[in-house]
């Protein structure tokens, strides 16, 4: 057998195990090893903070949900860190705090990305759990009972929610849907039997003890999780804590989002590489890897099957998985088309989702490369 033929199996068979092999691992694992999970009624003091900049169109509507919230009011205080905002943000916020006491506002010295005011607010918050959620996020009025439970359990630490993405009918966010249906079948599965080491970031509780300082070029979503299961703590999705987003409406925000969270995130990672150790957290290892590092990879190994195949493709061997690929690929701009004029995408808008994933990732890796630093939100 050729050396191109032997690549070819290899790359392929490394593609199946991301995108096929794991994900089925690890739910099979799931089912014969999930843990039993552990609530209580308790309601421990909770310090809502909410990162803002230039949030104006939505901060209002956002404290209004948050004040709507069945939780007991001794027990809650709401905190807008604001990073240097310009229009109406602090003075909405001041509006509500002039009414409500457990509000208050608190203002970063210039621009400090969203990890530096959660930093900031984290500081002065006096809440034993410290809940972080975005300005656009909704949450259900149970939804801080249902998090807080979870810390009966003196093995948690951490705890998200699980989103659920206000798509409507446009052809970016429907194709968009299926990935995050996907990601989250994976994160529940991980977060079952004890592994999981990521969180959402629209809506997500953490022991107060255990907030360490984010460094400003890292995500709260990503740092996190890691720095509590290197304490030794676990990390949980809740399927029943259920937050509503929105999801980027054109393939211009969508291609954003991605390339700022595969930044933000494969950097995090690789921050903490004793979590990436399969001597020390084997399973929390295999999880990382598999789930998030090859993961990110998929882009540079999906060109090298390409060129791979293209050259056996030449010497008339596997003609038909070249011819499948150029397809596939044909279907994608197919895709593209047909959702920058927002019409209908179909199966056309699946393949073009794929690939507009992989571009966001091969973009944020590249960012990490040259070194450049995402504090947007």
């Amino acid at each position: 057998m050729s050396i191109d033929r032997v690549l070819l199996f290899a790359f392929l068979f490394l593609f199946a195990y991301i995108w096929i092999g794991y994900p089925a691992f690890i739910g099979l694992l799931a089912k014969a090893l999930a843990r039993t999970s552990i609530r209580d009624q308790g309601t421990p003091i909770v310090s809502i903070i909410i990162a803002a900049h230039n949030e104006e169109a939505s901060i209002g509507a956002k404290l209004s949900n948050c004040l709507s919230l069945h939780y007991p009011a001794d027990c809650l205080e709401i905190i807008v860190a604001s990073d240097g905002s310009t229009d109406r943000t602090d003075q909405i916020v001041g509006e509500f705090s002039a009414s409500d006491p457990r509000i208050r506002i608190l203002r970063s010295q210039g621009r400090a990305g969203k990890s530096g005011v959660q930093n900031l607010a984290a500081n002065e918050a006096r809440g034993e759990m410290l809940f972080l959620t975005d300005a656009q996020t909704r949450v259900p009025v149970d939804v801080l009972g249902l998090l807080a439970g979870n810390f009966a359990d003196p093995r948690v630490g951490l705890v998200s929610a699980t989103v659920q993405f206000t798509t409507g009918a446009d052809a970016v966010s429907k194709g968009q849907g299926l990935y995050w249906r996907y990601e989250y079948f994976l994160r529940q599965a991980e977060s079952d039997i004890g592994i999981l080491a990521t969180g959402g970031g629209a809506a997500m509780m953490i022991r107060r003890e255990l907030y360490s300082q984010i460094p400003l070029r890292y995500g709260d979503d990503c740092i996190l999780p890691l720095d509590v299961r290197l304490k030794g703590y676990r990390v949980l999705n809740d399927p029943k804590a259920v937050v509503f987003d929105l999801s980027p409406h054109s393939v211009a925000e969508e291609l954003r989002s991605r390339v700022r969270m595969t930044a933000r995130n494969w950097a995090g990672t690789l921050s903490r590489p004793a979590l990436l150790n399969p001597f020390r957290f084997p399973v929390t290892a295999l999880g990382l890897i598999s789930h998030k590092l090859l993961r990110w990879l998929t882009p540079l190994l999906l060109l090298l099957i390409f060129i791979v195949n293209s050259a056996l493709a030449l010497r008339h061997e596997a003609i038909g998985l070249c011819i499948a690929q150029v397809i596939f690929y044909g279907c994608a701009i197919i895709g593209w088309q047909r959702m920058s004029r927002r019409r209908p995408a179909g199966l056309f808008g699946h393949a073009f989702s794929f690939c507009l994933a992989n571009l966001g990732f091969l973009l944020g890796i590249a960012k990490v490369v040259r070194n450049q630093k995402i504090v947007s939100y």
